[in-house]
């Protein structure tokens, strides 16, 4: 199936390599330089405050992946084969019901092996890592600085991707001003769709909204 499809009276609709509709987040309002400093301002005041850190939530989420998964295996018995296989992770309707989408390719981000261990993974970066393709990108850092990312691949005798390594370097003192995951492969597998500011707007906007949902806009 082709990456778009064309409709007579239609916008051609972008799909995925798995020939689903590509998720994509409205696209964020154009901020002024202000009212975008005033974003990162409170990401910032966030993440040295008690506040929203994204990289404590992604710790605290995989704390409760690791748990759920765990617990998914103690239940799921041949007295239990019908367990829904839900957990903080996993799309809401749980794993059997609906199951995550697993990149048909070797995924690494920075080093680490995401496709080994797919069921810490959000659904929504499993999603997005099946739309990751090599190439030189920048993404926008939680502070308004740009990033440089690096996705290479490797491809088998017939053409076939089946590895992805995203890459970037970041020192231990800058590393809370990297995105959550979701945030930086969505700028990724948008890139060139809008303004990096935008795709930063939009990647953040919805990935708050999935982990934290209505306390977002509280």
């Amino acid at each position: 199936m082709s990456e778009t499809e064309t409709v007579i009276g239609a916008e051609p609709v972008k799909k995925n390599k798995g020939g689903r509709p590509r998720k994509v987040a409205a696209p964020a309002p154009m901020l002024s330089d202000e009212q975008f400093a005033q974003l990162l301002g409170a990401i910032g005041r966030a993440n040295s405050s008690n506040g929203l850190d994204p990289e404590l939530l992604k710790e605290a989420l995989a704390g409760a992946a690791v748990a759920a998964a765990s617990h998914t295996a103690h239940v799921a018995n041949p007295s239990n084969k019908t367990h829904p296989g839900r957990s903080v992770f996993n799309y809401p309707e749980g794993e059997i019901a609906r199951p995550k989408p697993v990149p048909p390719f070797q995924f690494f981000y920075n080093g680490y092996p995401c496709s080994k261990f797919m069921e810490t993974e959000h659904w929504r970066e499993c999603e997005l890592m099946c739309d990751v393709t090599p190439g030189e990108y920048t993404v926008i850092r939680t502070d308004g600085s740009k990033m440089a990312i690096t996705v290479k691949g490797e491809t088998d005798a017939d053409g076939k991707l089946t590895k992805v390594d995203v890459m970037f370097p970041v020192s231990r003192e800058e590393r809370v001003l990297v995105p959550p995951k979701a945030v930086v492969l969505y700028q990724i597998v948008h890139a060139g769709e809008r303004s990096p500011r935008q795709l930063f707007v939009e990647g953040m906007t919805e990935w708050l909204g999935i982990t934290l949902g209505d306390s977002v806009a509280a």
